[in-house]
């Protein structure tokens, strides 16, 4: 744990030195330390808030630097220790146990080849989303520019970090259908996690008639949150934002919102424009998050489905919690629990503080920015830019311990081998309810 954290926390530190070299910004952009370490944290935390506009204040190589920090924050310590182990042959026994227990792999021999599965797919999807939108671009923009625009957006998208070159994200593109679902649909892909996919894959390669239960989940709360997201951002909107809209504009900009709320932070409709109903709605997203081994934040869909059938069998007094027709193990519960139970308590802790320093700006907008940096969605209120000092360092704490905080938390879990004692205590009934 104390590593994967080391990890982060240097990638933040190299990406913050590097991001404050003259090279890495514009002539006539001034230098901030505050700018680039913010900027570092929400590369690197796969995030995509921002205190100034990085398509103007950036430079190509300082662009391209943020690229390469968000992919490295996506994929992850574990991750890419485990590919550089692979590659290079060696990986502690320790090591083995952990990637063994996390990708649930019968043998270290399974995990080399879901690892390269892996690598091979996040390359081949970013590679193609990169391609197609390198095309669309074109119709506005010379070759070289286009085939930039397509890559920064494919590898952001698909790491669910919501950076964009442009001031104000994809507002320009709202009446632009092709990128805004080539975009959502790298977003979700990213989203579902890089072992789903392979699943997904192994299962129609092999002909195989069913899917694991991790996979199953996955797709299920996936789907229910973008459709029933979706919808009420629909009935939501309809006299506010997609006010005197056509019909096409309305659907296709409600579900990007949606998919783009969820993870990853861009927005074709300003958020600030959004209702308080709208606002309190995609807080409960942000939450969510997409799935565990993604690019994405939250507490992740897997820990709702376990937090809801463990709920459910406490109503209908059932004996063991069931999904999907299989018996979900009690640690597994209890972690899920715990992960509900931290995320929140966590938002509550970061809200309030910002509410506090932040006494001249709305309530639910200052949460809502706190959600997005702690879920690491960042969709932003509008409000970044302009929060006080103590403001930007609550929001980079927050997505410094949702990024971090959960990933060790989880990780401590998986490692810890406390040794059970001995002595055991008569019980006590405690009122609940």
């Amino acid at each position: 744990a104390k590593t994967v954290f080391l990890f982060f926390l240097g990638l933040i530190a190299a990406g913050a030195i590097l991001l404050s070299l003259p090279v890495s910004r514009n002539a006539g952009a001034a230098f901030s330390p505050l700018i680039s370490v913010f900027t570092s944290v929400s590369a690197v935390c796969v995030t995509g808030l921002s205190i100034v506009d990085i398509g103007s204040y950036f430079s190509f190589f300082g662009q391209a630097l943020i690229l390469v920090l968000v992919q490295l924050g996506a994929m992850g310590y574990m991750f890419v220790s485990t590919v550089v182990a692979l590659l290079i042959g060696k990986m502690a026994l320790k090591d083995r146990r952990i990637m063994k227990e996390m990708f649930d792999v019968s043998s270290f021999n399974g995990l080399k080849e879901l690892l390269i599965k892996a690598v091979v797919f996040v390359v081949s999807i970013e590679g193609a989303g990169a391609v197609v939108l390198s095309v669309l671009f074109m119709r506005e923009y010379p070759f070289f520019k286009s085939v930039y625009l397509g890559i920064f957006y494919s590898v952001a998208a698909f790491c669910n970090a919501g950076f964009s070159l442009f001031e104000h994200s994809l507002s320009g593109y709202a009446y632009n259908p092709a990128i805004l679902y080539v975009i959502a649909a790298l977003i979700i892909l990213g989203g579902l996690g890089f072992f789903v996919i392979v699943d997904i894959f192994d299962t129609y390669k092999n002909k195989r008639i069913h899917l694991s239960t991790n996979t199953k989940v996955i797709l299920s709360v996936t789907l229910i949150v973008i459709s029933s997201g979706f919808l009420i951002f629909l009935l939501s909107e309809r006299t506010g934002v997609l006010k005197n809209h056509g019909l096409f504009y309305c659907l296709n900009n409600a579900f990007f919102q949606i998919v783009s709320a969820r993870t990853a932070g861009f927005s074709s409709i300003p958020a600030s424009l959004y209702n308080e109903f709208t606002d309190s709605v995609l807080i409960l997203i942000m939450s969510i998050g997409a799935a565990p081994g993604s690019t994405a934040g939250g507490i992740k869909v897997t820990t709702v489905a376990l937090v809801f059938v463990f709920v459910r069998s406490v109503i209908m007094s059932e004996e063991d919690a069931v999904l999907f027709k299989r018996i979900i193990p009690a640690d597994l519960i209890k972690k899920s629990l715990a992960i509900f139970i931290i995320f929140f308590a966590s938002i509550s802790v970061f809200s309030t503080l910002m509410i506090l320093f932040e006494p001249d700006k709305r309530p639910i907008k200052v949460i809502f920015e706190v959600v997005s940096a702690f879920g690491t969605s960042g969709l932003s209120a509008g409000i970044t830019d302009k929060l006080s000092l103590c403001g930007k360092i609550i929001i980079m704490l927050s997505m410094i311990a949702g990024r971090i905080g959960i990933i060790t938390i989880l990780i401590m879990m998986l490692t810890s081998a406390q040794k059970k004692k001995r002595v055991k205590y008569p019980q006590a009934r405690i009122l609940v309810g």
